[in-house]
C-alpha cells in the first residue's frame, strides 16, 4: 500500500517549498530495461504534481500528465522499450495549494503490464 503524508511521512520523497523545477532522479549501477514508470502523488490535499517530464539517460524524455491526488497510481507507458541506467523527475507543473511537492512512490518496470 502507498503511504505518505499524512499517515505516514517517512514512506514518502517530499521537497520542503518544492515547486515547479524539483527533481527526482533514480539510477541504476547498470543497465536496465524500462518499459513503464508508476508514479503516486503525495495521498494529501494540498500537494499534487500537475506535469513533469521522464528524462532517461539514453537522452529521451517523456511527458507526464497530472497525478492523482489522491495517490491513486498513474501509469505511464513508454513507446518501446530503453534500456537506461537513469531516469529523472522533473517537476513542471503543481496544485495551486501545494507547499511541499513530492512522491508517495514511483515505480520503474521492464514489462508493459501487471
Amino acid at each position: 500500500m502507498v503511504a505518505g503524508w499524512p499517515d505516514d511521512q517517512t514512506r514518502e520523497w517530499a521537497t520542503v517549498y518544492g515547486g515547479v523545477g524539483t527533481q527526482l532522479t533514480l539510477s541504476w549501477p547498470g543497465p536496465r530495461t524500462v518499459r513503464r514508470v508508476v508514479l503516486y502523488d503525495r495521498p494529501n490535499p494540498n500537494d499534487q504534481i500537475t506535469g513533469g517530464t521522464l528524462l532517461f539517460s539514453d537522452g529521451t524524455s517523456t511527458a507526464v500528465g497530472a497525478l492523482d491526488n489522491g495517490g491513486g497510481p498513474t501509469e505511464v507507458i513508454l513507446p518501446a522499450a530503453k534500456t537506461v541506467t537513469s531516469v529523472k523527475l522533473t517537476v513542471t507543473g503543481v496544485g495551486g495549494s501545494t507547499v511541499n511537492v513530492g512522491l508517495a512512490e514511483i515505480e520503474v518496470f521492464g514489462n508493459a503490464g501487471p
